[in-house]
C-alpha cells in the first residue's frame, strides 16, 4: 500500500490514460479510420499544417508575410493565426517527414489530449483533496463529451482545456498571497495560442477570480484587500496581454475588418427551438448522437452522482452551487452562449470551461464518499432514477436511443448501486476505490466508444480513411495544375461549380498544391472581398468562404484574374460553362484529360481537364474611368458586376467621372407550378393509393405511363373499388378542394411572375417550371435568376401533425392515436423551428443551388434575403427553368426576375481594353509587385489585392496613399505619365506589436531578476 501512495500521481494519470485512449480510440484504427475528419479536418486543419509545415523548414520569419495561394492572397500570420501559429504542438511537425505527417497529425491529438490532464493536475494540486479524488477528477476532465468531439474535428480546440486550469492556478496563486508571474506568463500564452478561445478564457478566468474571492472571503481565509489583489491581477494580465502582441495587434487589426464581424446576435434567437430542450437531458450524460448549438455534456456518471450531492448540501458548497446554478440557466438561454461567443452565435463551447467546476465537484464528491449519510444516498438513487425517468419521458414514454446510450445507463445504476452497498458489503479503502476507479474507468471508455467507435455511432464513418489524406492533397487536381505553371506571368485559378461533391464547404487543400485558386476555407476572411461577394449577390457566398467557387459566373472570374478553371471531364458534356473559357487541348488537338488520380471515397472518380480564358483582367491595371458609389448603388447586383469593367468604383475624385451602361436585360417569362403529383383530382388519388398499396396483385397502374394524372372512365371503373373511393368521403374531398384552391391562388400570385413558392396539403413542396418567352433571344448570354425580398415559412409540429393526418386520408390509411404520439414525439425531438432551405434552379444544361442556412449553424449563419443564382452560360436557346426547394413550407419573394447578360462584341471590347492597361513587366512575389505604367491622363491604379493597409504604394520611389476599390482592393489615384509602381507588404501591427511585447517582456524579465535577487539576499 506504500508503495502505491508513494507511485507519482502522474504516473498513475498516465498509465490509465494509455488504458483509456487504447480502448476509446480501438474501434476507430480498427476500422482504418483515422482522426482527420472528412469536413473540417481535410479541407482546413490538415492542409494549414502541411502549409505550416513547409513554412517552418523555411524559417519562421516567412510566417509574417503574404501568400498568393490563401485565396485571392492573404497575410500568413493573421489567417494561420486561429489554427496553427500560437499552439506549441504544431511546431513538432518540423521534425517529422511529410510521408508521415498523417499520423503526426493523430499523435498530436492524443499528446494535447494528455496534456489536458496534466494541466488539470497542477489546478487540483493546490487544494486540499485526497490523491484519489485528485486522480478521479483528473480523469473525468480528460475524457469527457468535449474532448471526445473535438478531437476529432477540431483539434486545437483542445488547447484550451489546458489553458484554463493553468489560469485558475495562477489566479489561485495570486488570491493565496504568492506572486503574479506565472500568470502572467499564462496570460501570454493563452493569448498566442487562440484570439477566439483567449476571449473566451479571459471571461471564465474572470468569473473564475470573482467566485475565487468570494469562496475565501466566506470561509474567512486570509487574502490581501480587495485594491491590492486587483492590481496584482490587473498587472500581470497586463503584461501577459503586452507579451502576446507580437501575435494579438496584427490579429486583432485581421478581425476588425473580417467577414465574421457580422454575425445577427444569437442568430436572432430568443429561445432555442424546441428540439434543443428535449435532447438536452440525454445529453447531460451521452453525447445524443449528435452535436447541436455545441453543446457537448455527456459528463461521468460519477460527474452527475457528484453534482446531485453538492447540490442537496446547496449551503455547505454555497458558491460552487450558485455556480452550477448559473451554468444550468446559461445552457436554456441563446444569450448566454452568444456572449461567451464573442456576440455572435449562440455556440455553447463555453462548456469546456464548465467541465472544470464538474471535475471539481467530482473531487469533492470523491472525498466525501465515507461520509455519505442515509438521506444523501436516497437523494442520489432519487435523482439518478428520476433522470432516467425524465429522459424515458421526453422520448415519447419510450427509449427511442441508440444502443449505446443503454450502456451509459447500466453504468450510472450501477454506481449508484455501488454506493447503496458499500456498507454492507464490509470493503476495505482500498477495495472500494479499486471497484470505482475501475467503474469510472469503464464510464469513461465507454464515453469515448460512444464517439468513436464505428459500431455506435455515425461520426468515425466521416472520418477519412487510413492513408488517404496525404494521397488526396497529391491527386487532389489529378495533377492538372501543372498545366497552369507553364507560364511565368501571374494568374489565378478556380473550379467549376460542383467539381468536388463532399460534404467540405470549401477546401484549402489548392493552397498547397500553389495553384492561387481564388476560393478559400478559412475562419479569418477579409471583409472587403466579402463585402464585394455579397454585393454582386453572389449565391455561394459563405463568413468562412466569402466566395466560394463565385457561382460559375463569367465576369466575376475575369474581374479577379481566373485564367484557368479545372472542370471534371464530363463537365464538358453536360454542364454550362462562363463564357470565353476554352479547353487546354493535347497536342492532337483532343482535350488534354489528366486522368483521375483514385483514392477511396474522396476522389471525384473521372478525368480533369484544365480550361483557359483569354480575357482574364491582370492582377494591375490603370483604369482612366471613375465609378461613383452613388451612381453604382443605384445598379442591380448583376449591373454592378458588369460596371466594375467600365470604371473603377472609388470614393474619392479621380480619373474621368462615368455613368456606368446597365448591362443585364430583362427576361419576360410566366411562372407555373409543377402539379403532377398534387392530389387535386379524384383521379389522382386513385392512382396514389394503388401506387401506395401494400399488395402487388392490385397494381393496375402498370398499364398505365408514369405521367399519367387523368383515368379513362373504363381504368375509373377499375381503380375506384380497389381503391375504397366509390363513394369518396367528404374529409377527403375536402383536401382535394384545399389543393385546388392553393393552386389556384398561388397561380393567381404568380401571374405576373414568381412571388410564392407553395406546399401542398400533404407538405410536400411543389415544383415551378419558368418559362422563357422568347429564348432564342438570349442565346450567347448567361442567365441569372435574381430574388430580392426572400421570406420563408418554416414548418411546425401542429403542420407536421397535419399533413400527415391529411397524408393518410389520401391514402386510405387509419390514423391512430400511436400515429398521432409519434408524430408528436418525432416534432419534439426534430429542427422544424430551425431549419433553414436550399432552393435548385435545373436549366437543360446546368444545375445551380441558393442555401439558406439554419440557425443551428454555428459558423456561417446568416439571413439571406436576396441572391443572385447563375443559371449558366449557354450558345443554345434555355426555355425552360424548373425550381424547387425542400425542408420548409413555402417560399416568398418581392421579386424574382430573369436577366441576361450577354458576351457578344461589346463584352470582349470592354475586357480587351483593361487588358492593354494592365501593368507593363509586371513582377509577383510574395510581398512585392512592381511593374511599369504608361497613361496620357490621371487614371485610378486599379487592382485585384484584397484590401490591407499592409500594402504600401510607391510611384516613382515616392510614398502614395492607397485606399479600397471596388470595394475591396487595394488602389489608388495615379496621374498621367510614365510612372514606376511598386506595391510591398508588411503585415500590419507587426512592429508595434513586436515592440510592445519586447517591453513587456523585458518588463517581466526585470521583475523575475528582481525576485531572485531578493529571494537570495534574504
Amino acid at each position: 500500500m506504500n508503495k502505491v501512495r508513494k507511485f507519482p500521481l502522474v504516473g498513475w494519470y498516465t498509465l490509465f490514460f494509455m488504458v483509456i485512449v487504447a480502448i476509446s480510440y480501438s474501434g476507430l484504427f480498427l476500422a482504418g479510420r483515422t482522426l482527420i475528419w472528412e469536413v473540417d479536418g481535410i479541407a482546413q486543419h490538415f492542409p494549414i499544417l502541411v502549409t505550416f509545415q513547409k513554412i517552418l523548414r523555411g524559417g519562421v520569419a516567412g510566417l509574417a508575410s503574404w501568400s498568393w495561394n490563401l485565396g485571392l492572397g492573404a497575410d500568413q500570420l493573421t489567417t494561420f493565426a486561429y489554427y496553427v501559429v500560437g499552439d506549441p504542438f504544431n511546431y513538432l511537425v518540423a521534425l517529422v517527414p511529410r510521408a508521415h505527417l498523417e499520423a503526426a497529425y493523430q499523435a498530436l491529438i492524443l499528446l494535447r489530449l494528455y496534456c489536458v490532464g496534466l494541466a488539470f493536475l497542477g489546478f487540483a494540486h493546490q487544494f486540499k483533496f485526497s490523491r484519489f479524488s485528485q486522480f478521479i477528477g483528473t480523469l473525468t476532465y480528460t475524457f469527457t463529451a468535449y474532448t471526445f468531439y473535438v478531437g476529432m474535428h477540431h483539434p486545437f480546440f483542445l488547447l484550451p482545456m489546458i489553458w484554463f486550469p493553468l489560469l485558475a492556478w495562477a489566479i489561485e496563486r495570486v488570491l493565496r498571497g504568492r506572486h503574479w508571474l506565472p500568470l502572467s506568463l499564462i496570460t501570454a500564452v493563452v493569448i498566442i495560442s487562440n484570439f477566439y478561445f483567449a476571449y473566451l478564457l479571459a471571461l471564465g478566468s474572470l468569473i473564475y477570480a470573482l467566485v475565487s474571492f468570494w469562496t475565501r472571503r466566506r470561509a474567512g481565509q486570509a487574502m490581501r484587500s480587495f485594491p491590492q489583489l486587483l492590481w496584482r491581477l490587473a498587472v500581470a494580465v497586463t503584461l501577459g496581454v503586452g507579451m502576446a502582441g507580437i501575435i494579438m495587434v496584427p490579429t486583432l487589426l485581421a478581425m476588425l475588418t473580417a467577414t465574421r464581424t457580422d454575425f445577427d446576435f444569437a442568430n436572432g434567437l430568443w429561445t432555442y427551438p424546441i428540439n434543443y430542450y428535449v435532447n438536452l437531458p440525454n445529453r447531460l450524460l451521452t453525447n445524443g448522437g449528435s452535436v447541436q448549438y455545441w453543446v457537448t455534456l455527456g459528463m461521468s456518471a460519477i460527474s452527475f452522482v457528484s453534482l446531485t450531492y453538492t447540490l442537496r448540501h446547496f449551503k455547505r458548497y454555497w458558491v460552487l452551487n450558485w455556480v452550477l446554478v448559473a451554468m444550468a440557466v446559461g445552457l436554456l438561454l441563446p444569450g448566454f452562449a452568444a456572449v461567451f461567443n464573442v456576440f455572435s452565435t449562440p455556440s455553447n463551447r463555453w462548456l469546456l470551461m464548465a467541465n472544470l467546476v464538474v471535475a471539481y465537484a467530482t473531487m469533492v464528491f470523491i472525498d466525501q464518499c465515507d461520509h455519505l449519510t442515509v438521506a444523501d444516498l436516497k437523494w442520489i438513487a432519487l435523482v439518478g432514477c428520476g433522470w432516467l425517468a425524465l429522459i424515458w419521458a421526453v422520448n415519447g414514454f419510450y427509449l427511442n436511443i441508440r444502443k449505446h446510450d443503454i450502456a451509459t445507463y447500466l453504468i450510472l445504476l450501477m454506481l449508484i448501486g455501488l454506493l447503496l452497498a458499500k456498507d454492507h458489503l464490509g470493503l476495505t479503502t482500498r477495495q472500494w476505490r479499486y471497484l470505482l476507479l475501475g467503474l469510472v474507468t469503464l464510464n469513461l471508455a465507454n464515453s469515448g466508444l460512444g464517439w468513436l467507435s464505428p459500431n455506435t455511432n455515425s461520426n468515425p464513418g466521416e472520418q477519412l480513411r487510413r492513408g488517404t489524406a496525404i494521397k488526396w492533397i497529391k491527386g487532389y487536381l489529378d495533377g492538372a495544375e501543372k498545366g497552369t505553371q507553364s507560364t511565368s506571368q501571374f494568374y489565378r485559378t478556380a473550379l467549376v461549380p460542383n467539381y468536388y461533391t463532399l460534404r467540405s464547404a470549401e477546401s484549402n487543400v489548392p493552397m498547397v498544391l500553389k495553384t492561387h485558386l481564388v476560393g478559400s476555407y478559412f475562419s479569418v476572411q477579409n471583409g472587403y472581398v466579402g463585402e464585394l461577394s455579397r454585393q454582386l449577390g453572389n449565391a455561394t457566398y459563405a463568413m468562412n468562404a466569402p466566395l466560394g467557387d463565385l457561382n460559375g459566373r463569367t465576369t466575376f472570374n475575369n474581374l479577379l484574374g481566373v485564367k484557368y478553371l479545372f472542370a471534371r471531364e464530363d463537365q464538358l458534356r453536360h454542364q454550362a460553362l462562363p463564357a470565353g473559357y476554352h479547353v487546354v487541348k493535347a497536342k492532337d488537338g483532343q482535350p488534354k484529360v489528366y486522368a483521375d488520380r483514385f483514392v477511396y471515397g474522396l476522389s471525384n472518380h473521372t478525368g480533369t481537364v484544365l480550361l483557359k480564358s483569354d480575357y482574364a483582367l491582370p492582377l494591375v491595371y490603370t483604369q482612366p474611368n471613375r465609378l461613383t458609389p452613388t451612381a453604382f448603388n443605384r445598379l442591380s447586383a448583376v449591373d454592378k458586376e458588369q460596371a466594375l469593367l467600365q470604371g473603377t468604383l472609388i470614393k474619392t475624385h479621380a480619373g474621368q467621372t462615368v455613368t456606368p451602361k446597365k448591362t443585364g436585360q430583362s427576361v419576360a417569362y410566366s411562372a407555373a407550378a409543377d402539379t403532377t403529383k398534387v392530389l387535386d383530382s379524384t383521379d389522382k388519388v386513385m392512382i396514389y393509393r394503388n401506387q401506395h398499396a401494400t399488395g402487388a396483385s392490385n397494381n393496375e397502374t402498370t398499364k398505365l405511363a408514369d405521367d399519367t394524372v387523368t383515368l379513362t372512365s373504363e381504368q375509373r371503373q377499375q381503380l375506384a373499388p380497389a381503391t375504397g373511393l366509390t363513394n369518396p368521403s367528404q374529409h377527403l374531398l375536402k383536401l382535394i378542394a384545399a389543393n385546388q384552391q392553393r393552386l389556384q391562388t398561388n397561380a393567381q400570385t404568380n401571374a405576373n411572375g414568381l412571388k410564392a413558392m407553395i406546399s401542398d396539403v400533404q407538405g410536400h413542396q411543389v415544383p415551378y417550371e419558368l418559362t422563357i418567352k422568347h429564348p432564342k433571344r438570349y442565346r450567347n448570354t448567361e442567365l441569372y435568376l435574381v430574388l430580392d425580398g426572400i421570406r420563408y415559412r418554416r414548418s411546425s409540429i401542429q403542420n407536421e401533425l397535419r399533413t400527415s393526418l391529411n397524408t393518410t386520408t389520401f391514402s386510405g390509411r387509419p390514423y391512430t392515436k400511436m400515429d398521432q404520439l409519434n408524430g408528436v414525439r418525432d416534432g419534439l425531438k426534430g429542427n422544424l423551428s430551425a431549419s433553414g432551405y436550399q432552393l435548385t434552379a435545373q436549366t437543360v444544361d446546368n444545375l445551380a443551388t441558393f442555401n439558406q442556412l439554419g440557425t443551428t449553424n454555428m459558423s456561417d449563419y446568416e439571413y439571406r434575403d436576396s441572391a443572385v443564382i447563375n443559371l449558366g452560360y449557354s450558345h443554345s436557346a434555355r426555355k425552360t427553368i424548373t425550381l424547387t426547394f425542400d425542408r420548409i413550407r413555402s417560399l416568398h419573394f418581392k421579386s424574382a426576375k430573369l436577366v441576361a447578360v450577354p458576351f457578344g462584341k461589346t463584352y470582349r471590347q470592354r475586357v480587351r481594353q483593361v487588358q492593354r492597361q494592365g501593368l507593363r513587366g509586371l513582377k509577383v512575389t510574395a510581398n512585392r509587385v512592381s511593374g511599369t505604367t504608361q497613361t496620357t491622363k490621371a487614371s485610378i491604379l486599379t487592382t485585384s489585392i484584397p484590401y490591407s493597409t499592409g500594402w504600401q504604394l510607391r510611384v516613382d520611389g515616392q510614398r502614395v496613399k492607397t485606399q479600397p476599390v471596388n470595394l475591396a482592393f487595394v488602389g489608388a489615384k495615379l496621374p498621367a505619365g510614365h510612372h514606376r509602381i511598386t506595391l510591398t507588404y508588411r503585415t500590419p501591427g507587426l512592429l508595434v506589436g513586436s515592440w510592445l511585447s519586447l517591453g513587456s517582456a523585458l518588463s517581466v524579465l526585470a521583475v523575475a531578476a528582481w525576485r531572485l535577487f531578493r529571494y537570495y539576499q534574504h
